[in-house]
């Protein structure tokens, strides 16, 4: 009995010194522990805003063709990219003319910044972007040019991009045209502008480097619209040059816009240069107050014009088939370089999400070397203008009673040859006379 007693004490001691344990570990006081944990969320800088672009086209003429394609085709092209991004950003583009007129085209440039839109698409005469490019480059905005193409603002550094090739490309294109054709005199009659000094500058080396001869300069002011006495000065220049080298083998470079129409329709009085070879630029490629209000004018004259080719592909298809849709005539190059130029601009805004000029600028030509767009490889220079582009020679013809464009050749600017095609080509596809230079049929 003495033993079990001692075994049973010795027992609850251990079962006591247990629960004593126990209780001591849960009614101690709790220390606790304080963790900060940073969460990193990401927010998208530019979630819910509304992005707008300034557009500014160079003349009242062009708001008839190029704002059905703004909006129709642009601007839900660009807002349908970043949805299918899965972006809560929206886009808008504010259209306004500069009238023909350079310091117009300043004036507007200003209001856009005085409204906080700073990215551009204008500048698209060169004396139009030339009368901005100071303001533009002093107030941090950026303008992205589809058409303008002196030289003379082929400049390193600035805040203008060129989504076109400029004239350091077009000149000896124009003067290898000349020169294929036959021509060996031509009288040129020109804008008093940036643009068409840019072109007469090179031009003025090349086509004598080829063996021609520049019969006459006549350099007018942009805002003249009266010809005849220019008109009367060439035709007693011509007189001489067709008694020298023959009617065929001298002809006329015009490098004007759309004064062409007022041009041309004075030049029917002097019969021997409007019974010449007219030959232009791309400022004279589908003129549509040409066609419209001097069809005979431009299917007697021809007025043979380079214009930079974009590349075939189902994108140029597909903006060619829009076009139609929405205004029943085809998208020029320049028109899809304003669309490429939109594209360019919404792509660098949404991998940024930025839309600060100053963060935007430097990535504009690194993006658009991968840039495929309508017009093709979109790869931009040092100075921020096309790289390269070979070009397509247009014309005007007369097809079942209606004036249209006819694209009769083309140059290679990698062989700087032209071929003449033995069919020209409409926009619309339909296949006409081809044009055969002088002793080549």
């Amino acid at each position: 009995m003495e033993r079990s007693a001692i075994a049973l004490a010795v027992v609850l001691l251990i079962v006591g010194l247990g629960i004593g344990v126990g209780v001591g570990r849960y009614t101690a006081p709790v220390k606790t522990e304080e963790v900060t944990k940073t969460v990193t969320v990401e927010v998208r800088p530019l979630e819910g805003k509304t992005i707008q672009f300034g557009d500014i086209v160079a003349q009242t003429s062009d708001l008839e063709t190029y704002k059905p394609i703004l909006d129709n085709i642009i601007v839900p092209d660009i807002n349908k990219y970043a949805q299918l991004l899965g972006y809560d950003v929206k886009f808008e583009a504010l259209l306004d003319d500069a009238q023909a007129q350079a310091a117009i085209h300043l004036e507007k440039v200003q209001s856009f910044k005085a409204m906080g839109v700073n990215l551009l698409i204008c500048g698209r005469w060169s004396s139009q972007a030339q009368s901005a490019l100071s303001y533009v480059n002093e107030n941090d905005m950026i303008m992205f040019s589809p058409s303008s193409t002196s030289p003379l603002l082929w400049i390193e550094g600035d805040r203008l991009f060129r989504m076109c090739p400029n004239d350091r490309i077009q000149a000896p294109a124009i003067a290898k045209m000349l020169w294929s054709w036959g021509i060996k005199g031509v009288i040129v009659i020109q804008r008093g502008d940036p643009w068409a000094d840019g072109i007469y500058n090179i031009f003025e080396k090349e086509f004598p480097n080829l063996g021609g001869e520049i019969l006459a300069r006549v350099r007018y002011a942009a805002e003249v619209t009266e010809f005849s006495s220019y008109l009367e000065q060439m035709e007693e220049v011509a007189k001489e040059a067709v008694e020298k080298y023959g009617a065929e083998h001298v002809g006329i470079l015009t490098i004007s816009f759309s004064e062409i129409v007022t041009i041309l329709t004075q030049a029917k009085d002097y019969s021997t240069i409007y019974n010449l070879m007219w030959f232009g630029t791309d400022g004279t490629t589908f003129v549509a107050q040409l066609v419209d209000d001097a069809p005979e004018h431009a299917d007697h004259c021809k007025v043979l014009s380079t214009l930079a080719a974009p590349a075939a592909s189902p994108k140029w298809d597909y903006l060619m088939e829009k076009s139609y849709e929405v205004r029943n005539m085809p998208a020029d190059y320049y028109t899809a370089c304003a669309y490429d130029i939109y594209h360019a601009y919404v792509h660098i805004i949404l991998e940024e999400q930025t839309d600060e000029p100053s963060e935007i600028a430097d990535h504009i030509i690194p993006y658009c070397y991968d840039l495929f767009g309508t017009t093709g490889w979109c790869q931009l220079d040092k100075c921020g203008d096309r790289a390269a582009a070979n070009y397509d020679i247009w014309g005007y013809t007369i097809v079942d009673g209606k004036c249209t464009y006819v694209k009769y050749g083309v140059y290679n600017s990698v062989t700087g040859e032209v071929k003449w095609l033995e069919k020209g080509v409409t926009t619309e596809g339909v296949e006409v006379p081809g044009l055969t230079p002088p002793g080549q049929g």
